[in-house]
């Protein structure tokens, strides 16, 4: 591949060089089509002609982009000194290796050759400077300056400050140019984080020293906060340091009264009648050491203005001292070394005009500042006080005061984006779910030895959350499961999901349920061998395949340890896997309001798989949420509604009206209660509706080979034996009768048209309603029949002996074998004032004990309803 730039200027040649920066070419130019196909015209003007600026300007002789000459002002020559040059497409971008060159030029003077000594860069960050070398020119190759830089996920502006060494005298050159991600828009998406994640962690985002630096106005924090100071300061300087020496040069003073008591022999000059009266009059009664009172106005520099000047200079001296003490004290350690040398050296070169003024001889009768009673002047107005007074008021409130002017480096956006998905999901929680956050202690953050932010992750800097149902969460950032976990436990390596959900649901449950997201800034480029031929990763956006496997050996590495009351072993726990899903969260493009999740059928079959999550890309669209849509419906279909915003809280609908309204949602879990019911009853239902549709998933209902996964053991189904009519043989119903039937079949339509499929392999008892000996029109249920096995086959599949005729149907049926019956204690009654399909109930051994009548009989997997 050609160098993708090359400058050359009388004093050197610069080349940029990189292996291939086509895909990515290709991904940010398919990034800016889909942001320019849905937003308005206007919204777009951040997405311009990509620029490499130069400080100082550069005298260029030539220049090439992509192995085309650079045309500027139809001609270059050596008399045009240029600030910046703009290049035909974006070529600097996220997680791409460039090498860059800088050859030097050798002059022939009258006296002697000018030859460049030494070349290096004097980048903040000291992993940068150590990327490149300089090489001394020898024979007749020049000397040089190479090194690499590996963009990673650093966004933003990369300046690479070069200074080199020509006959002793230092020469300076900085480039700059637009690091751009492939993922999402630099100057739409990553504000709307930043914003995000300000109005709960302020100032997390902020770095001391990355490789890039982004514009870090609209900070609304008043706080003292080292890293804003010092990206202020920074910006502020050399207006404050010539502030500075205009008030050095000319202090300002003013007339004040100083009052002094001297002998009548040391008084000069004309004296006041009074006071010369006063002394004729001592001296005639012998009183000559008397001292008198003298008033006189003289100009004076000790005024409310320096003082202030004075607390300016002193308080910004002391704190670039301890800026610089500190990081050269943490900066000492190899293993912590982040920050170059030329960094260090140049808080300490700030530091020498403030001591400067601060030797100047009227500072010396400059006294404390004590405030200002009243506005100056002075202050306001006067050349050189106004400029200090100006400075400080905008370091005082960092950013506030003025607009896109100091910039400051940022956390990588992997990192910004992690966090942005955590908060999002607690935003969910809050915004659309019912919950009200309960944490009595907002999530803290303390400074790291670089005076940096950090979080407090895990769940002891959780944030809590509780509903008027009675559901509670917790929501924690980046915890660790080890094998010395309590209660949830990774056996052998320590695992460390970036965000995890807890539910725990309300007495007499208690259940706890947890699902695990994974914030992955990446996207899929490689096309698996083994992938599906209708996937295109050139149009669609999905997760890398190696984040999936990451969300697998999440759900499988966690257990859950639950200790027996009753055991007395300390070291005996039952073992059951906490996790309901894992999913992978990315920054995939998608209108979600009218498209589906590329990965919905593998998160419903098994509970893994991915979400896409960016700010709401999809502005035109009426719908807000289109950014995190399928997340929000996931988790809705997950936790349900609010009970007190369900819309069949007081409805008592049966479940065909549930199934039918418009309006329950239909990605939401629709809970049936009924009016007669008291609010402690709504709650208990509701509860356990909730946690009936969690098992009822086909995620979580998978087992191990050769064992099945239930949540009741003694799952009954009730239904009504038909009549002896229909071509069956009357021996068998006398069976049912006499406890002596083995099969039972069921047509599969009917029972789907009421209950989900996967209940059928969960049922144990069939609860069959005969016909009453006392009363032929009355049917009752005086059995159970414990089934051995459920197969389904065609009609014509099944003999006469199991149904009682033959048939040539093709239709499915569920043929049950059963069983002996158990006889129950207490008959149910009347049975038969219901339709067929509406005897066939699921229930449990307990609630049958309780009833007496059909009618009493409480329900089971009410969400299991079609």
């Amino acid at each position: 591949m050609p160098e993708l730039l090359r400058i050359q200027t009388p004093d050197f040649e610069l080349s940029i060089w990189c292996s291939d920066i086509s895909k990515r070419q290709a991904a940010y130019q398919a990034t800016v089509e889909k942001r320019q196909a849905h937003h308005a015209p206007n919204d777009l003007t951040h997405y311009q002609i990509p620029v490499i600026r130069f400080s100082p300007p550069l005298s260029i002789i030539d220049a090439t982009f992509m192995g085309q000459r650079i045309d500027i002002d139809d001609a270059i020559n050596q008399s045009t000194l240029l600030n910046q040059i703009e290049i035909n497409e974006p070529i600097f971008f996220e997680n791409i290796q460039y090498q860059f060159e800088w050859v030097f030029f050798d002059k022939k003077g009258f006296d002697e050759q000018a030859k460049t000594e030494n070349a290096y860069l004097t980048h903040r960050s000291h992993l940068v400077n150590e990327s490149f070398r300089f090489v001394e020119a020898h024979r007749s190759i020049p000397a040089r300056l190479t090194g690499s830089i590996n963009t990673s996920n650093h966004v933003g502006w990369m300046r690479l400050p070069l200074e080199y060494v020509t006959n002793g005298q230092t020469h300076q050159s900085h480039i700059a140019f637009e690091v751009l991600p492939t993922k999402m828009s630099l100057h739409d998406d990553l504000p709307a984080m930043y914003r995000s994640i300000d109005s709960v962690f302020p100032l997390w985002r902020f770095s001391l020293v990355e490789k890039t630096e982004q514009d870090a106005a609209n900070s609304q924090q008043r706080n003292y906060f080292p890293l804003l100071w010092l990206a202020n300061f920074s910006h502020l300087r050399s207006q404050l340091e010539q502030g500075l020496k205009v008030i050095n040069q000319a202090p300002h003073s003013r007339l004040q009264a100083h009052t002094s008591y001297n002998k009548a022999s040391r008084l000069k000059g004309k004296l006041p009648a009074r006071l010369g009266a006063k002394i004729k009059e001592d001296f005639a009664n012998g009183l000559y050491e008397k001292r008198y009172q003298v008033t006189k106005k003289q100009l004076s520099v000790d005024t409310p203005e320096n003082r202030f000047v004075k607390m300016v200079v002193s308080t910004s001296k002391k704190r670039l001292a301890d800026f610089e003490h500190k990081l050269r004290q943490n900066n000492a350690a190899p293993d912590k070394q982040r920050l170059s040398n030329t960094f260090l050296d140049e808080l300490h070169h700030w530091q020498q005009p403030l001591q400067k003024t601060l030797k100047q001889g009227f500072m010396t009768d400059v006294g404390a500042y004590n405030g200002r009673n009243h506005e100056s002047l002075v202050l306001q107005q006067k050349v050189g006080y106004s400029s200090v007074y100006r400075i400080w008021q905008e370091l005082k409130f960092y950013l506030d005061v003025f607009d896109n002017q100091s910039n400051i480096s940022m956390k990588s956006v992997a990192e910004i984006y992690e966090v942005w998905c955590f908060l999002t999901l607690r935003n969910i929680l809050l915004d659309e779910l019912g919950f009200e956050e309960i944490t009595t202690e907002k999530q803290s953050l303390k400074l790291n030895d670089f005076f940096e932010y950090q979080l407090k992750d895990g769940f002891a800097g959780a944030f809590e959350f509780k509903r008027s149902d009675g559901v509670t969460a917790r929501l924690a950032h980046e915890p660790i499961f080890t094998k010395a976990g309590a209660d949830i436990r990774s056996y052998l390596i320590s695992q460390k999901p970036d965000i995890v959900l807890e539910i725990t649901l309300p007495k007499p449950s208690n259940k706890r349920f947890i699902w695990l997201f994974d914030a992955k800034y990446r996207i899929k480029t490689i096309k698996n061998r083994y992938d599906d031929t209708n996937i295109n990763i050139d149009t669609t956006d999905y997760v890398p395949d190696d984040a999936i496997n990451q969300m697998h050996r999440y759900r499988d590495a966690l257990i859950r340890l639950t200790k027996d009351k009753e055991s007395k072993d300390t070291t005996e726990f039952q073992k059951s896997r906490p996790v309901f899903g894992a999913f992978a969260l990315y920054p995939g493009y998608f209108n979600q309001a009218v498209t589906t999740n590329p990965y919905l059928d593998e998160i419903n079959e098994v509970g893994i798989g991915a979400f896409a999550l960016l700010p709401s890309p999809f502005k035109t669209d009426s719908n807000s949420n289109n950014g995190h849509q399928w997340l929000l419906s996931f988790l809705r279909q997950q936790l349900g509604n609010n009970l007190a915003t369900n819309p069949t809280y007081n409805s008592g609908k049966n479940s065909s009206e549930i199934k039918n309204s418009s309006t329950v949602n239909s990605t939401a879990v629709a809970y049936r209660v009924n009016d007669h019911d008291s609010h402690a009853d709504k709650l208990t239902q509701h509860t356990h509706n909730l946690e009936e549709s969690l098992y009822l998933q086909d995620a979580a209902r998978i087992p191990y080979s050769g064992m099945e996964q239930v949540l009741y053991p003694d799952l009954i189904m009730t239904i009504a034996l038909g009549g002896g009519g229909k071509g069956r043989h009357s021996a068998y119903f006398d069976n049912f009768k006499n406890g002596l039937a083995t099969w039972y079949h069921l047509p599969q339509s009917t029972f789907l048209g009421k209950y989900k499929q996967n209940i059928v392999n969960e049922i144990r008892y069939l609860a069959l309603a005969i016909t009453s000996e006392q009363n032929t029109n009355s049917k009752q249920i005086t059995m159970l029949w414990p089934i051995k096995n459920v197969t389904l086959k065609s009609r014509r599949a099944i003999n006469e002996e199991q149904s009682g005729k033959s048939s040539d149907s093709v239709d499915l049926y569920y043929l049950f074998e059963l069983g002996k019956p158990l006889t129950l204690k207490d008959i149910i009654h009347d049975v038969s004032g219901v339709s067929f399909t509406e005897s066939i109930k699921l229930t449990t051994l307990n609630h049958l004990e309780q009833a007496a009548k059909f009618n009493e009989l409480k329900q089971v997997y009410d969400q299991a309803l079609v």
